[in-house]
């Protein structure tokens, strides 16, 4: 996953353009494309896909979340779980309140749990603030923190592990 977290970072790096930091669909988007961009490179097992906010429902995965991003081999190329294919879950907030970035940890924690989701990324735009102090135990392990803003044109990416703060 070390691999997949240096994508992220080089992705959030490779924004420059300030309207994107304006808004949280905006700067998805971007990053979107960016992280496209390098996946096909990765040698990702199953050929995984990039999905913006996919609806993860009750009936098929036992949860009803929408995250912003989630990086996946799609079950219906053969798995045999839901579970089985999943890379990295990202919730996205723009300035984030404390609040925010609780609700958004409580969503990664869930999917993590649910899905197994390896990886799970919080991402603040427009910040300096990564939030990864208030990441919940029991995703300490696998989560990342990132925080991102422009200061003269130039993307400043800050990246925090929930487990080096001995969460």
């Amino acid at each position: 996953m070390e691999h997949l977290v240096g994508i992220f970072r080089e992705a959030l790096a490779a924004i420059h353009e300030p309207r994107l930091f304006e808004t949280e669909r905006g700067y998805q988007g971007a990053l979107l494309a960016e992280l496209h961009q390098r996946l096909i490179h990765a040698g990702l097992p199953g050929d995984p896909i990039i999905e913006q906010e996919y609806q993860k429902t009750l009936p098929h995965h036992g949860i009803k979340i929408r995250p912003d991003l989630i990086i996946h081999v799609p079950f219906e190329r053969g798995l045999n779980r839901r579970a089985e294919g999943n890379f990295v879950a990202v919730e996205i907030k723009l300035r984030a309140t404390q609040a925010e970035a609780d609700e958004d940890f409580k969503s990664l924690e869930t999917l993590h749990s649910a899905l197994a989701y390896p990886l799970t990324i919080f991402l603040n735009i427009d910040s300096s603030e990564t939030h990864a102090h208030r990441c919940p135990k029991n995703i300490a392990g696998q989560a990342v923190c990132f925080a991102v803003r422009l200061r003269e044109q130039n993307p400043v990416v800050v990246m925090s592990r929930c487990a080096d703060l001995g969460v």
